[in-house]
């Protein structure tokens, strides 16, 4: 993996994280940074998968 998939695979992990523990105590726009995390993921699967076409 390059550096650029592990840093926005990382970035929706923490995202991630925050949006469950955010959701579980009831602050407010979880949603939104849940959504951010989904999309986060989404880019470093794409990224993931461009990296490995290059091969």
């Amino acid at each position: 993996m390059t550096k650029k998939v592990k840093i926005a695979f990382a970035i929706g992990l923490q995202l991630a994280m925050i949006g469950s523990i955010g959701s579980f105590v009831n602050w407010p726009y979880m949603k939104h940074v849940l959504i951010a995390a989904g999309i986060s993921f989404t880019i470093s699967i794409i990224l993931f998968i461009v990296d490995n076409s290059k091969d």
